[in-house]
């Protein structure tokens, strides 16, 4: 029973990863580009949400939205401030780039909220779930089916969209899809937008389930993410989400059957075991194949 127990909450700490590994893969997608700050962004959008949450207490859900608002408000800045200039500069430019937004931000949220860890509660106590002898709390089914649900809307926005088939045409081709009548620089925008928002709810889950947050937390979820996306296979949207949940579930098995001080490293372990088998990741796509 505790085996199923520990099932739903590596699950529930997956669906998290998993987000904020599909806002990687889709920017990766379209622009081959490792936005290596989207962890920041993550990570920042936290400490903003906190700040009104304490102004106004406020539930879950407007919580989420305020995230995802901001976190997309956030990454078009980012796109269009640390990005777009460097579009026809050699690969390392960008990736320069994105170091540099990840200590800015990463700094300007210890001058604004500190270096300590900061309280990050949102809603109240939701008991639990018995199913029999199991107990499983209620907010980790919540953020477990919130990250499912959050996950089918982005399927159905980028495969039966107009805007999410563009937005496939450019990871496939940009020059074709430019002479379609395509407008690449807004469809870059608006995957910065969708893929940075999936990292502010994300960040809103998280903080639903450790209740606290860190200016280092962002390359902490960072390196997750990546991690995630190589082990499902970069560039493959199910492979993002089975990365993040695998990464998930081999962190709380570990911490649950071995010791929580090794979740860290043994799941990275796995990860290179994984990756020295299968160098594409588990769903082994190759990165030509985008989206």
């Amino acid at each position: 029973m505790i085996l199923f127990e520990q099932l739903i909450n590596g699950l529930a700490l997956g669906g998290v990863y998993s987000l904020i590994a599909l806002g990687f893969t889709l920017i990766f997608g379209v622009l081959r580009l490792f936005h290596i700050s989207h962890g920041d962004v993550f990570m920042f959008t936290g400490y903003i949400v906190i700040t009104i949450v304490a102004f106004a207490r406020l539930p879950l859900a407007a919580a989420l939205l305020i995230g995802v608002v901001l976190a997309a408000l956030l990454g078009i800045v980012v796109e269009r401030v640390a990005f777009k200039p460097y579009r026809k500069s050699d690969e390392i430019i960008p990736l320069i780039s994105g170091i540099g937004v990840s200590l800015t931000l990463e700094n300007l949220a210890m001058l604004i909220w500190g270096p300590e860890q900061k309280s990050f509660k949102l809603g109240g106590d939701l008991g639990s779930v018995d199913f029999g002898s199991v107990h499983i709390a209620g907010i980790r089914l919540i953020i477990l089916a919130a990250c499912l649900l959050i996950m089918i809307l982005f399927n159905y926005w980028l495969f039966r969209t107009r805007t999410g088939r563009a937005i496939r045409a450019t990871a496939a081709d940009p020059e074709t899809a430019s002479m379609m009548g395509i407008k690449p620089e807004l469809v870059i925008m608006i995957t910065f937008a969708v893929g940075s928002s999936l990292a502010g709810a994300a960040t809103v889950l998280v903080g639903a389930l450790y209740g606290a947050i860190y200016p280092t937390l962002g390359f902490t979820m960072g390196m997750k993410a990546f991690a995630a996306s190589i082990l499902g296979g970069l560039g493959s949207m199910t492979g993002a989400i089975v990365g993040g949940m695998t990464l998930g579930i081999l962190e709380v098995f570990t911490a649950g059957y071995i010791n929580i001080a090794y979740q860290d490293s043994i799941a990275m372990a796995i990860l290179i075991l994984v990756l020295l088998l299968r160098p594409n990741g588990i769903l082994g796509k190759s990165v030509e194949e985008k989206l």
